[in-house]
């Protein structure tokens, strides 16, 4: 049986949560990096919609982050789990993933580009990881029109930004009160609840095991931004549950 392949932007925090599923539950499997309008056509014409992460598998292919997290679940369930086996549980694990989906996932996405999206060179390396020269070069004429459909699309701009600021800080007042005195969101061990919240934190709580560095130095304005949520708690218990629960990627790049 061939490798599961993921079309992935390897800055994607949702991608990342599919890579950490996979590896969580030791599957071997390979990852095609795309370029963000550039990937249109080759999501389209194998899923009809146009976001990723998608996984082929058993020559399906799967899109969106839960969705392929659930159909893992489904295959490998003991490999090991990532979905509790208590009822109750089991609600509040997804419950939580979803909540981290929605309010922290799209509006850390927002405020975060800010700061960075008019940094030619910077967006340029973190868009382009991946790619060979090819690509790299394709992508540095489309670069300006592939920014302005970046702000278009995710509403990069400063009322956007107000908005969702409020709302990132509403979500990270909720975890902070309800990891006040637990290791994990659910129960006592680590669930798809953990991984989703930790995955898509990363980019402001910076774990070092996080696949995804950064390929320059970061300007001044998106360190600042991180630094106003370093005192949350939160913040340390991202890197705790990557410095636990992240294992060595498995993955093998393929052009």
């Amino acid at each position: 049986m061939p490798h599961p392949t993921l079309y992935q932007f390897p800055v994607s925090p949702y991608c990342e949560k599919v890579r950490w599923a996979l590896d969580f539950k030791h599957i071997d499997y390979t990852t095609r990096d795309l370029l963000p309008l550039f990937h249109l056509p080759v999501i389209f014409r194998r899923t009809r919609q146009n976001k990723v992460p998608v996984l082929k598998m058993d020559n399906r292919y799967i899109a969106g982050s839960d969705v392929i997290i659930q159909t893992l679940e489904e295959r490998l369930p003991s490999a090991p789990a990532l979905y509790p086996v208590d009822d109750s549980e089991f609600e509040d694990a997804l419950e939580w993933a979803a909540f981290a989906d929605r309010e922290i996932g799209p509006h850390l996405r927002r405020t975060a580009y800010f700061h960075l999206i008019d940094n030619t060179r910077l967006m340029f390396e973190i868009l382009t990881r991946g790619q060979g020269a090819v690509g790299r070069m394709a992508f540095r004429t489309s670069q300006p029109m592939v920014i302005r459909a970046m702000k278009e699309c995710m509403r990069i701009n400063q009322r956007g930004y107000d908005s969702s600021l409020v709302r990132l800080n509403e979500a990270l007042d909720r975890l902070d009160a309800s990891l006040k005195d637990a290791a994990y969101l659910v129960g006592d061990r680590f669930t798809v609840a953990d991984l989703t919240a930790a995955a898509l934190l990363a980019p402001l709580a910076q774990p070092p095991e996080a696949p995804f560095q950064p390929p320059v130095e970061m300007p001044e304005a998106f360190t600042e931004f991180c630094a106003a949520f370093e005192d949350r708690p939160v913040m340390d218990w991202v890197r705790t549950i990557y410095r636990k629960h992240r294992k060595p990627a498995q993955q093998k790049s393929v052009e």
